[in-house]
């Protein structure tokens, strides 16, 4: 029988909307076979070219190569990279009642990406005898999230026996009995054939594109390389001879995609989905949560890993996984503010110390109760906020003012904020502070500013200076609280999961992240 030659490149270059030829492309180098035997090693290699600015304009991508049910995956291997946990991963997997392995390149963070052209290797091995003509097929979902947080994806079957870059260029089946090409590419382009390297013969396309191109005694197993140039265009293709008895033709199946296919990639994205929440559950900080939340988002944890890592897993195992992380991790990460509204965040706008009060106490004492009355006669007992100054009063974190209010409505300043924090947080000075030209050394809040730039918790504006008597914005208050919080700001993981529910709120604002994530979005 005769064995595989050679290696041919599908060369994908997604040309529609987001897939253009500047941005992911993505090329699946697999053997041209004529045929092969049960056992027989093949080698494919899935190659991810990026832009030059991948980093600044992507937050992530993945990519899933469906293989063919004749093929086992033995091994994959990132070559010239490294597998980063949480941030570049290969996993090999396969969906209960599937026979086939299902391997994804998942990229969460691209500042770990060494190299803009990534290289796979897939080792399989082959299942049963390929006969003549029974192209092997594989397929794959490119997804990805940019920067502005738009996010695509697309399904594309690969075939043995093709080839495209940015022009036209098809060809019906040859066999070693064929007398003559004939094949379709760019009107009027210019067509050249090599056959085993040598070149073979150069013919023009008429202005419908059509060719044709005579040829004799052809051997099975040959590799026809066919290149096609116009102007403006180019593309190659490459192909492997048929013996007599062939009568497949591969364009039958080079758009068939089925109903239980759509199933199986919808699969297959539950599995992303689920890698991503484990890899953000990692990260989420348990120190405020009680030791049966924390036991139950490590047990979740484990469980979805176990999944996920599985050889053989069920789409309600994914589905119940799932839905167990994410109530594992919605128990931990609170929503420690909140919008003006509905729709509204303010970000920009004052923060005044009412608000700061109630996120504290929400901080230190979620949902707790204080039945008790304040000290300060402004602040009455049915108002919203009574319950958090209360607390915070009680606790010793905040004082009022030189005629006994505390002023609840009143915008806060950067230095009565840092005075609340450093009260809360119980910090040694560690002699560390910067010196900020605005605040002096007899400042009444020097040393909370000092213990809070000094950790980076708090930083100046600019120019040297603290603005220790300037109103403190609901955007700055919300970074603040996410430090004091550890609360680590997964950009990838919000571009994909989260909803931003402010419509005052987009991504070029400087705080975005830090608003959804102290929101919990």
């Amino acid at each position: 029988m005769k064995k595989f030659a050679g290696f041919l490149a599908f060369f994908l270059i997604l040309i529609a909307g987001v897939w253009a030829a500047e941005d992911i492309q993505v090329v699946l180098e697999q053997p041209a076979l004529s045929s092969v035997e049960t056992g027989k090693d093949l080698k494919y290699n899935l190659l991810v070219n990026l832009p030059e600015n991948y980093k600044d304009k992507f937050s992530s991508f993945s990519v899933t190569v469906l293989m063919d049910k004749n093929l086992s995956v033995k091994s994959t291997k990132l070559i010239s990279q490294e597998e980063v946990s949480g941030k570049v991963g290969v996993r090999t997997t396969s969906i209960t009642g599937k026979e086939q392995n299902i391997v994804t390149l998942n990229v969460n963070d691209l500042s770990e990406v060494k190299d803009r052209n990534m290289n796979l290797e897939i080792n399989t091995k082959v299942k049963k005898d390929v006969s003549s003509g029974n192209n092997l097929k594989n397929s794959f979902v490119l997804s990805y999230v940019d920067k502005k947080g738009n996010s695509a994806s697309d399904q594309k079957n690969l075939e043995s026996s093709t080839k495209t870059q940015n022009g036209k260029l098809k060809i019906k089946d040859v066999y070693t009995n064929s007398k003559l090409i004939t094949g379709t590419a760019e009107k009027n382009a210019k067509i050249k054939l090599e056959v085993d390297s040598k070149l073979f013969k150069e013919v023009d396309a008429d202005s419908d594109g059509n060719f044709k191109i005579e040829v004799n005694d052809l051997k099975e197993g040959s590799v026809l390389h066919f290149t096609s140039k116009t102007k403006d265009t180019s593309a190659t293709l490459d192909y492997v001879v048929k013996p007599k008895e062939d009568s497949y033709k591969s364009d039958n199946l080079v758009n068939e995609k089925s109903e239980s296919d759509e199933d199986l990639y919808k699969t297959i994205k539950s599995l992303y989905k689920l890698s991503d929440l484990v890899d953000f559950a990692k990260g989420v900080p348990t120190v405020r949560s009680s030791v049966q939340e924390e036991k139950r988002l490590k047990a979740a944890i484990a469980s979805s890993e176990y999944i996920i890592v599985k050889d053989e897993v069920s789409s309600d195992e994914i589905k119940n996984a799932t839905k167990e992380i994410t109530e594992a991790i919605d128990k931990v990460r609170l929503p420690y503010m909140s919008g003006v509204s509905e729709d509204k965040f303010m970000p920009d706008k004052n923060m005044t110390r009412a608000q700061a009060a109630s996120v504290l106490k929400r901080i230190i004492a979620p949902g707790k109760t204080v039945s008790d009355f304040s000290s300060f006669p402004d602040i009455k007992s049915d108002a919203w906020y009574n319950d958090d100054i209360v607390f915070i009063e009680k606790e010793g974190l905040i004082s009022g003012f030189e005629d006994g209010t505390f002023k609840p409505n009143k915008s806060m300043t950067r230095a009565q904020f840092a005075a609340l924090i450093a009260n809360y947080l119980k910090l040694e000075d560690n002699g560390n502070g910067i010196s900020f030209s605005d605040v002096n050394e007899n400042h009444w809040a020097k040393k909370s500013i000092d213990m809070l730039s000094s950790r980076g918790i708090m930083n100046g504006t600019g120019d040297d200076k603290f603005n220790p008597d300037k109103k403190i914005t609901r955007a700055e208050a919300a970074t603040t609280f996410n430090k004091i919080l550890n609360r680590n700001i997964n950009k990838s993981f919000i571009d994909k999961y989260s909803e931003n529910p402010f419509k005052d709120l987009n991504k070029k604002h400087w705080a975005y992240y830090q608003i959804i994530e102290i929101t919990a979005n």
